[in-house]
C-alpha cells in the first residue's frame, strides 16, 4: 500500500458511468454494486460492474418518485452482498434482493404500501443488515415495525419491533453479556435486540430533540464501549456494556457537543476516538469525557465540511466533501498529512452552488471505489502502480490568493468581477458575504450589506458606477418564511451604498449581468426565468420564459443587440433584450449547461456544461464549430481575453484552462485552487485573471507572457 499519496495522484484502473446517487459502492466476489438514480422516467436502479474492468454486468431498475423528497436525491443506502445475494433498500422504502451473478428478482417489498412505513423526511438511507438466515431492515413500519426482519432467501417476514422513529443510522451486530445482539439507534432510543427473535434485550430512551436526522452515523463498538455519534450539535452518548448480562450503562450523555454530522467515528484504544465534527473540523475527542484534545480544518473544509474516516494500520485514509482523498496519520498529539489528491469530482447537492461528494467509498483489493452523480471510479492504492508527475507538464503559473480578512471563511468567494477601471475585484460567498477589495493589496475597500442565502454572482455595469450580487436559495428555510428566494442587490460603488433590492425572482438567482450602456440588468434564476430591470427604477422591464429548467448564466453581447441565456435543460436561448424575442436555441450538450460567454466581436459564444465540455459556436449561423475537451469536472465559468483570442474555463476538476479560440486547442492549465472553480474573469489588460472556487479563496493568476 501507499505510505504517502503522490503529488500527481493515483493510478485509475477505469471510469464507469452511473447517474444520482449518495449511496456508496459495495465490493464482493469481484463485483462492484451500486444503486442509483435515472430522470425520465424516474427510476431506481442497482447496478453491477466487473471489479477488473468496470464493465456492467447488469443493472436492476425500478419506478421511485422523487417529487417531495428533501434534497431531491439519492438513492442512499449502500447494497448489501452476502451468499450471492444483494440486498438494496431505495430512498422511498423499496426493499429489493437480487442474484448478484444473475441480476435476476429473487424478491422484494414496498415497505411503504405494504407496511405502512414511514419514510424519514431525507429518505430511507440505512443499509440492510444480514445475520444469520436475517435480513434486517429499519423499516420505519407501523405499528411496533420500525425495525424489521425478513428470511434473506424468501423475504418472508421474520419479526417485527419497536414503535420509534425512524432515523439514518445503521443497525450493528455485537456480541457482549453471553449474547448476539442488534444494536439500533432510532428518533427516540437506543435499543439492543435480539437478531433472531426480535426481542428488545435492553433499551436506552434517547430522544432526537430536533429530529432523527441526528441519528446518522453509525453506532461504534470498541471493547466494552458502544459510542453514538450525534448530529446538528444535539449531543451524543457513551455506553458501557454489561460483561454479565445483556444490557447497558451510561458513562456520558450530553445534549450538544460533541457532535458529526453523516461521518462515523473510529476508536484510537479505549481512550481516544477521531470524529469529523459538525462544524467541519477533524478532532480527536478524549473517550472518557467527550472532550476536544484537538482539531484542524486541514483535510475538510474551511467553512461546514464533511469527511469519511476510514483507519488503515497507523494511518488514516479520509474523502472529504471535495471528492478529494487524503491519506493522514493522526495520534493524540496531532494530525499529519500524507498527500492527497482529486478522486471525484463533487457533484451531488442543489444546483451548481453548493456541490458535495457525500458518498462514502469502498477499499478493496489494494483499491478504491468512489461515485459522484456522474462516475464510479476505481483507483490504485499499490505502491508500485504509483503515478509519477509528468515532466512534461505546462510551467507553474504564478498566483497569490485574495485573503481579505484573518477569517478565512469570510475571504472565500465563489463568484467574482473585476471593476472596469481594472483596479478593484468584487467577491461574492456562499456565506451571503459581498466584498469590494483593492485588486492591488487585496485591502477590503468596502462590504455590502449580507444577503440572507447564497451569492452566486457578482457584476459591475460597463460605466463602473454600479454593482450588482444576486442570490438566494432553493430551499425553503424559516428565516426565508419557509419559502424559496432569489435575491437581487443593487449598490452604488462611488458611495459604498446599497440602492436597494430587484424584487421579481421567486428563487435562486445564479447569474447577472449588464447591458453595455449599463442601462438595463439581466438575471438568470431557477425559477426558470430571464428577467431584464430597468436600472435607473429597479423595475422589472421583461420576463422571458423558454427555459424548462434553471437559468444557470446570461451574457450580453458587446453591441447589447443579443442576450444569451444557458439553461439546466441542456439549451441556450439567444434572445433580442429590445423586444423579448427568441432569436434561437443551441443544442448539443448532452448535460446541464452552466457558462455562458460572447466573443468581444459578437460572432462567437462559449459554453461550458456538466459534461465536462466547452464548446464554441457561431453566433452567425446558430451552429456548433468546436468541442474542447479535457477538463475531468463539469464546466462551470468561461470567459474570453478582451481580444477575443484566448478562452478561460473553470472546472470542478479543480483547474482552470485557456484555449486558443482560433486552433480550437488548449494552450495552458492553472493548477493551485483545492477546489472546483466556479468563476474566472479578466483583468482589463488581460495579463491577470482572477478566479473563485467552492471552498477556498480567490486567487489572481499573472499570466504576462503565457
Amino acid at each position: 500500500m501507499l505510505d504517502a499519496i503522490p503529488a500527481a495522484g493515483l493510478s485509475v484502473r477505469w471510469r464507469a458511468r452511473v447517474g444520482f446517487g449518495y449511496s456508496g459502492p459495495a465490493v464482493s466476489q469481484g463485483r462492484v454494486f451500486v444503486t442509483d438514480r435515472q430522470r425520465g422516467p424516474e427510476v431506481e436502479r442497482v447496478l453491477c460492474f466487473e471489479e477488473a474492468t468496470g464493465k456492467l454486468l447488469w443493472r436492476h431498475s425500478y419506478p421511485c418518485n422523487y417529487e417531495n423528497m428533501e434534497y431531491g436525491n439519492g438513492p442512499r443506502a449502500s447494497p448489501t452482498v452476502e451468499d450471492g445475494k444483494v440486498y438494496t433498500l431505495g430512498t422511498q422504502d423499496h426493499l429489493v434482493c437480487l442474484d448478484a451473478t444473475s441480476g435476476e428478482l429473487v424478491w422484494k417489498h414496498d415497505l411503504a404500501a405494504e407496511f405502512d412505513a414511514k419514510v424519514p423526511q431525507y429518505g430511507a438511507s440505512v443499509a440492510p443488515l444480514v445475520d444469520g438466515e436475517v435480513v434486517i431492515v429499519c423499516a420505519g413500519g407501523r405499528p411496533d415495525a420500525t425495525v424489521m426482519a425478513f428470511d434473506r432467501n424468501t423475504g418472508a417476514t421474520r419479526w417485527k419491533a419497536l414503535d420509534d422513529r425512524p432515523a439514518y443510522s445503521a443497525p450493528i451486530i455485537v456480541t457482549a453479556g453471553g449474547r448476539r445482539q442488534a444494536i439500533v439507534w432510532t428518533g427516540d432510543s437506543v435499543s439492543a435486540l435480539d437478531p433472531a427473535t426480535g426481542d428488545v434485550l435492553w433499551q436506552v430512551p434517547y430522544k432526537a430533540t430536533f429530529d432523527p436526522a441526528q441519528a446518522v452515523a453509525s453506532p461504534v463498538v470498541q471493547n466494552d464501549l458502544l459510542l453514538f455519534l450525534g448530529a446538528w450539535s444535539r449531543g451524543s452518548l457513551l455506553l458501557k456494556l454489561d460483561a454479565s448480562k445483556p444490557a447497558a450503562a451510561v458513562v456520558w450523555k450530553t445534549r450538544s457537543r460533541p457532535t458529526t454530522t453523516i461521518s462515523t467515528p473510529f476508536f484510537d484504544g479505549d481512550r481516544y476516538f477521531y470524529a469529523t465534527l459538525g462544524d467541519g473540523r477533524l478532532a480527536c475527542l478524549d473517550a472518557t469525557t467527550g472532550d476536544e484534545v484537538w482539531g484542524t480544518r486541514q483535510p475538510t473544509s474551511e467553512r461546514f465540511g464533511h469527511a469519511h474516516l476510514t483507519p488503515n494500520g497507523s494511518k488514516v485514509w479520509i474523502f472529504n466533501q471535495k471528492g478529494q482523498l487524503i491519506l493522514a496519520r493522526v495520534t493524540p498529539a496531532g494530525y499529519e498529512e500524507c498527500g492527497r489528491t482529486l478522486l471525484v469530482e463533487p457533484t451531488a447537492g442543489y444546483r451548481a452552488a453548493d456541490p458535495v461528494a457525500w458518498a462514502h467509498p469502498a477499499y478493496a483489493n489494494r483499491h478504491i471505489f468512489a461515485r459522484n452523480d456522474r462516475e464510479l471510479i476505481c483507483a490504485s492504492l499499490a505502491a508500485d502502480q504509483a503515478v509519477v508527475a509528468d515532466t512534461q507538464n505546462s510551467p507553474a503559473v504564478k498566483s497569490r490568493e485574495l485573503v481579505a480578512t484573518k477569517d478565512r471563511v469570510e475571504s472565500l468567494a465563489q463568484a467574482v468581477a473585476i471593476s472596469p477601471d481594472g483596479q478593484s475585484i468584487a467577491l461574492g460567498s456562499g456565506w451571503g458575504a459581498v466584498k469590494l477589495l483593492e485588486l492591488a493589496t487585496g485591502k477590503e475597500i468596502a462590504a455590502a450589506a449580507r444577503h440572507n442565502d447564497w451569492v452566486c454572482s457578482v457584476a459591475f455595469s460597463p460605466n463602473g458606477k454600479l454593482l450588482a450580487s444576486a442570490g438566494g436559495s432553493e430551499f425553503a428555510p424559516a428565516r426565508n418564511g419557509n419559502m424559496t428566494s432569489g435575491e437581487i442587490k443593487l449598490w452604488e460603488v462611488a458611495a459604498k451604498a446599497e440602492l436597494g433590492n430587484l424584487v421579481g425572482h421567486t428563487s435562486k438567482v445564479f447569474s447577472a449581468a449588464f447591458s453595455p450602456d449599463s442601462q438595463t440588468l439581466a438575471t438568470g434564476s431557477a425559477d426558470r426565468t430571464v428577467r431584464l430591470w430597468d436600472v435607473a427604477t429597479r423595475t422589472e422591464r421583461a420576463i422571458l420564459k423558454g427555459h424548462t429548467n434553471a437559468v444557470s448564466s446570461v451574457a450580453f453581447s458587446k453591441d447589447g443587440r443579443l442576450l444569451a441565456s444557458a439553461g439546466w435543460d441542456r439549451t441556450v436561448r439567444l434572445w433580442d433584450p429590445a423586444t423579448g424575442e427568441e432569436r434561437g436555441i443551441l443544442r448539443g450538450h448532452e448535460e446541464e449547461i452552466l457558462a455562458v460567454a460572447i466573443s468581444p466581436d459578437g460572432h462567437t459564444l462559449a459554453t461550458g456544461s456538466a459534461d465536462w465540455t466547452a464548446r464554441l459556436w457561431n453566433l452567425d449561423t446558430n451552429e456548433q464549430v468546436a468541442v474542447l475537451t479535457g477538463h475531468r469536472g463539469a464546466i462551470y465559468a468561461v470567459a474570453f481575453t478582451a481580444d477575443g483570442k484566448t478562452l478561460a474555463t473553470g472546472s470542478g476538476d479543480e483547474t482552470i484552462k485557456l484555449w486558443n479560440v482560433a486552433a480550437k486547442s488548449e494552450r495552458l492549465t492553472l493548477r493551485g485552487h483545492k477546489s472546483g472553480v466556479t468563476c474566472v474573469a479578466f483583468v482589463p489588460g488581460d495579463q491577470t485573471l482572477a478566479s473563485a472556487a467552492m471552498d477556498d479563496p480567490a486567487r489572481l493568476w499573472e499570466l504576462a507572457g503565457r
